[in-house]
């Protein structure tokens, strides 16, 4: 009678076990894995604290199919573009022919709540290209169709910040 019982209770608690059990297939149904195509992007410069600020948004109409973020499962990106984004116009690169160079930059990458860090393994060459250490993009909204990162930067006595928009490819 007791070993029934004692059966009886490991059967009741391995059923408890895993009716308790996470899926983890879709635990995370927030993935950043995917392709991301541009969809928005501000752009702001301050110089010199609030004296003087210039903000830029480029709509979906300033964007191709050439602009996105790739992030696959294996801890690598690709990032496309169709031209540099910046708060003064899009400046675009071309190869003395007239024919636009699209840029791709390649990074790992790692996910940390919602600071995603890139490490560069590649940046497309250009006159001024260099290869910085790991730098960090927030992630203020990841759901299955929109991604939003913002990142802020210091250089030549500015403070730029970028708040760019995706949408989930196929």
């Amino acid at each position: 009678m007791k070993t029934k019982l004692l059966l009886l209770m490991l059967a009741g608690l391995q059923l408890c076990l895993f009716s308790c059990k996470k899926d983890l297939s879709t635990s995370n149904s927030t993935s950043i894995v995917g392709k991301w195509y541009v969809n928005k992007e501000e752009v702001t410069a301050e110089y010199g604290g609030l004296s003087q600020k210039l903000d830029t948004i480029y709509n979906s109409a300033s964007f191709n199919s050439n602009d996105f973020f790739q992030f696959s499962s294996r801890d690598s990106a690709s990032v496309s573009s169709s031209g540099d984004f910046e708060v003064n116009g899009k400046a675009v690169f071309t190869d003395g022919a007239g024919t636009v160079i699209n840029g791709i930059n390649k990074f790992t990458y790692t996910v940390s709540g919602t600071v995603l860090t890139l490490t560069s393994t590649f940046l497309h060459p250009t006159a001024n290209s260099t290869n910085p250490g790991p730098f960090t993009k927030t992630i203020e909204l990841l759901d299955t169709n929109n991604l939003v990162l913002f990142y802020t930067i210091q250089a030549a006595g500015a403070t730029f910040t970028y708040r760019t928009v995706y949408t989930k490819g196929n």
